[in-house]
């Protein structure tokens, strides 16, 4: 059968100019879709009958499935992605009666596939570098951190993995603390050093969304918000991005949009207005 879809492939019209071909009928992509773990994209109807033909081959029914390209291990496959939300397709149908995601697990495990970086200006992230506000205790973290893991890990017990991450965190924070006592660092010095430990502690459990993570905890942290506060910010602020996309040919009308968002977003933001050490 693949061999037929290669041959009716070639001797289409575009098929020469086809540069990012499904790796396995090697034509078109139809019905996008990508491995949760490793993003390798094919067609959805492609890379199920793939999985099927895998799973024939075994005794047990398969939890998880390797990509026939990289190897690596993914539960799903990602498809009907529209820029705001997907659908999932669990390569065990079983696997969801262990735990299934909240609305707002949901909410946030779509906000990993959005545009990263928008929301850094709104919560200032160079100053809270600059002003160490890092040393302060966040009251929220511990709270938002669960809900962030248990989105991406797909499981509600995540005890183990989010103390180790606190563990870390707290643990870099007061290394940094005596450390400035003795020499001047930087705060960009700190913030890449933070970033690229709690990377390293994360990454073997949210794998390939480990840079994505880390950002979403950056951003949190600068916000000083709690996580109910957080997500009102969040929301509004893809909202307006949205609006301004959608309204891009015309600039009086997304002047105007963006106004409208900015004002009710006003409300959160007053933290943000005054400097303090």
């Amino acid at each position: 059968m693949a061999a037929k879809e290669i041959a009716d492939g070639s001797n289409s019209n575009d098929a020469g100019l086809n540069r990012d071909p499904c790796p396995i009928c090697l034509g078109t992509i139809l019905e996008e879709s990508y491995l949760d773990t490793c993003f390798h994209k094919f067609c959805f109807k492609c890379i199920k009958r793939w999985i099927k033909v895998v799973s024939s081959k075994v005794s047990k029914q398969l939890s998880s499935v390797k990509c026939p390209l990289c190897k690596t291990e993914n539960l799903s496959i990602i498809h009907n992605y529209d820029g705001h939300s997907f659908d999932r397709h669990y390569i065990n149908r079983n696997i969801t009666d262990g735990f299934v995601l909240t609305k707002e697990q949901r909410y946030r495990l779509q906000c990993y596939y959005t545009e990263s970086g928008f929301l850094a200006a709104v919560f200032d992230v160079p100053r809270f570098w600059k002003f160490k506000r890092f040393l302060q205790p966040n009251w929220s973290l511990e709270a938002w951190l669960r809900r962030e893991l248990q989105a991406l890990m797909q499981d509600e017990d995540v005890n183990i993995v989010l103390h180790h991450l606190v563990g870390v965190m707290d643990s870099f924070c007061k290394r940094i603390e005596q450390r400035h006592k003795q020499e001047a660092i930087s705060a960009e010095t700190i913030q890449e050093q933070f970033k690229s430990v709690v990377a390293e502690a994360a990454r073997p459990f949210v794998m390939a969304r480990t840079d994505r993570f880390v950002d979403e905890v950056e951003l949190f942290l600068a916000s000083g918000l709690n996580t109910e506060a957080y997500d009102a910010v969040y929301k509004q602020r893809l909202r307006l991005n949205n609006t301004i996309g959608i309204n891009a040919g015309n600039e009086a009308r997304e002047e105007e949009g963006v106004d409208n968002r900015r004002s009710r977003a006003s409300p959160y933001l007053f933290i943000f207005e005054q400097d303090s050490d």
